[in-house]
């Protein structure tokens, strides 16, 4: 029984594969299906109209039929399915045009227009094949018509009897046909329908576990950003704090290291390398300090605004250069500064940002140019922008060094001091903040030059001559003057103040606000303002300076540990002169004093 079932069923699907789509196994089932249908049917009725007719014609159109339609069937199996579809309607647009014609007395038009439009739409693929197909049945269809009205070929004449016989046998033909194309079709339908239902089921289920799974992600991810964002705050709030505590200690040991290089003039060599090592380790871990809060900022998007001002070209790159040159001089090497003749006097560029940048790049190029040589510091100008290049004497770097230089954490070392791996990836940030480019041009045992490109803005405002004028700050005396140190930090207050004497400066000092508005009545040249006091903050006692006119034409220098520059340009609009950040750098102060006080004169000490 069950070889019964199986047999059958292996040769309507002939030619079926898992790997067919669903509709072309429907399609070629559906053709074997018809042409078995066909082979028996045709056999049958053709060789029941030869018995009674005995006409050869009929016999030998029966069995190529047969033929053909078993043609379909090998087709199939070899998977040539637009063949077999194409070899089966051909057959039977042949079989319709022979059996039409000799028939036509019995065969009724109608039956055999349906049968060849519902063979053309169940057994070839929608396409060109189908269209010519179709074409092909208009023609058969139109020729049995002219046929049936000129008797082109004469009808075989059957009895009455048989022409009935003939008229049914072919309505059964076609509505077997027609039921079956439609029954499969309807199995198909309802099959897919039952697929996509239960797909669209599916898809539901996966939607909602989907939804719920974006939820619990979204929770998490809200959850995790939360937890993140509050370390983030934590840490920052930490490095804050540490930072601002370590520039306390730090502002004076900064101080006595460069009250003691004023002082070792008349020192012995050994001497002045400790006092010059001292200032460099302040130096170093300033720069440290600096580029850890800087680094913070940058995380968080937090940047500090570009607030331009006017820079005193000469003024501000030899104060640098000074300064640097005590790195310099560990490894004998000579920093050589040249500025186009043709450049500003003074230019409008955020000074604090393009401070950094030049720092940066000159402490990269002191570590990695060679013992015994120079660094190039030029600065010049075109049309639109200005440049500053910085040029070495090193080993170079490679191509593939440079794709990564700017990356953060990339360590290098200068002497005993190890870098934080920010320096040159802060540079790249700040100078496009500034709305410049940085280059890097370097040749392996030639050395390596980083050119840094800014647009150039002329200072076109007055220009005080005293400052215009300073060369060396080291020769300035600010003797009959008088400024008021106000600093709680005794250690701080006692250094910054020999440093100050030494340039004839009279002191007077204050512990607290409420002392500092007291003394300030003694009309000092200049006040001095921690902003960090007990008590009283500095922020108020500035405020109440400007706020008595009896004292408010006192130039007040605010110095403070806090590098946020929204909290500098407050101090800055409540009406300070000037704000420095702690550790004091004496070049700096003394530039800022000379364009307060405008009276500094050139004397050799």
């Amino acid at each position: 029984m069950k070889a019964i079932t199986v047999f059958p069923r292996s040769l309507t699907h002939l030619g079926t594969s898992n790997f067919n789509e669903k509709e072309l196994n429907f399609r070629v089932i559906k053709i074997n299906i018809v042409a078995w249908i066909l082979i028996i049917l045709g056999t049958g009725f053709g060789m029941t109209y030869w018995y009674y007719s005995r006409y050869p014609g009929i016999l030998v159109a029966t069995l190529l039929g047969s033929v053909l339609f078993g043609g379909v069937l090998y087709l199939n199996k070899k998977r040539k399915y637009q063949a077999a579809g194409v070899t089966l309607q051909s057959t039977i647009n042949l079989s319709t045009l022979y059996f039409g014609s000799i028939l036509s007395a019995a065969v009724d038009p109608i039956w055999l227009a349906l049968f060849l439009l519902i063979s053309c739409l169940s057994f070839v693929k929608v396409g060109r094949a189908q269209i010519w197909c179709l074409g092909v049945s208009a023609a058969t269809l139109l020729f049995l018509e002219i046929n049936r009205a000129l008797h082109i070929f004469p009808p075989m004449p059957f009895s009455p009897e048989m022409l009935n016989l003939i008229y049914y046998c072919t309505a059964f033909t076609v509505l077997t046909l027609t039921s079956i194309s439609l029954v499969t079709l309807v199995h198909y339908n309802a099959k897919l329908f039952h697929t996509i239902n239960l797909r669209n089921q599916q898809l539901t289920a996966l939607n909602k576990e989907l939804h719920a799974s974006n939820t619990r992600l979204e929770h998490q991810v809200k959850e995790r950003t939360a937890n993140l964002e509050k370390a983030v705050t934590a840490k920052n709030i930490y490095v804050r704090e540490l930072t601002h505590e370590l520039r306390t200690p730090l502002n004076a040991i900064y101080s006595i290291a460069q009250l003691k290089l004023l002082s070792n003039r008349d020192k012995a060599q050994a001497d002045k390398k400790v006092d010059e090592d001292l200032f460099i380790a302040c130096r170093n871990l300033q720069t440290l300090i600096n580029n850890t809060q800087d680094k913070c900022k940058l995380d968080t998007g937090n940047v500090d605004e570009v607030k331009k001002e006017s820079v005193l070209l000469y003024s501000w790159i030899t104060n640098i250069v000074n300064i640097y040159q005590y790195f310099a001089n560990e490894k004998r090497v000579k920093i050589e500064l040249e500025v186009q003749d043709s450049f500003p006097t003074a230019i409008v560029e955020d000074s604090i940002k393009l401070t950094k940048i030049v720092n940066n790049i000159l402490v990269n190029a002191i570590k990695f140019t060679r013992n015994h040589t120079s660094i190039f510091l030029r600065i010049y100008r075109d049309d639109t922008h200005w440049y500053i290049a910085v040029r070495d004497q090193g080993n170079g770097i490679s191509p593939d060094r440079i794709a990564t230089l700017f990356k953060e954490f990339t360590r290098t070392t200068i002497n005993f001091a190890e870098g934080s791996g920010l320096g040159l990836n802060i540079t790249h940030h700040l100078v496009r903040i500034l709305g410049g480019t940085i280059q890097v041009r370097s040749e392996i045992d030639e050395g390596t030059e980083f050119v840094v490109s800014l647009p150039l803005v002329p200072f076109t405002g007055e220009i005080k001559s005293a400052t215009i004028e300073l060369r060396e700050n080291n020769l300035i005396s600010f003797e009959g003057k008088k400024i008021l140190v106000v600093e709680d930090d005794i250690m701080t207050q006692r250094y910054l103040s020999l440093l100050l004497s030494k340039r004839g400066f009279s002191i007077m000092h204050a512990d607290n606000g409420q002392e500092a508005l007291l003394k300030a009545h003694n009309h000092p040249d200049a006040i001095i303002l921690d902003m960090s006091l007990p008590g009283k903050s500095g922020k108020d006692v500035l405020m109440e300076l400007k706020s008595n006119p009896a004292l408010r034409h006192i130039p007040v220098i605010a110095a403070s540990a806090d590098t946020d520059e929204t909290n500098i340009e407050e101090i800055m609009l409540e009406g300070a002169s000037a704000y420095m950040i702690k550790p004091i750098d004496f070049h700096i102060l003394i530039d800022v004093l000379v364009k307060n006080l405008l009276t500094g004169t050139l004397v050799r000490n």
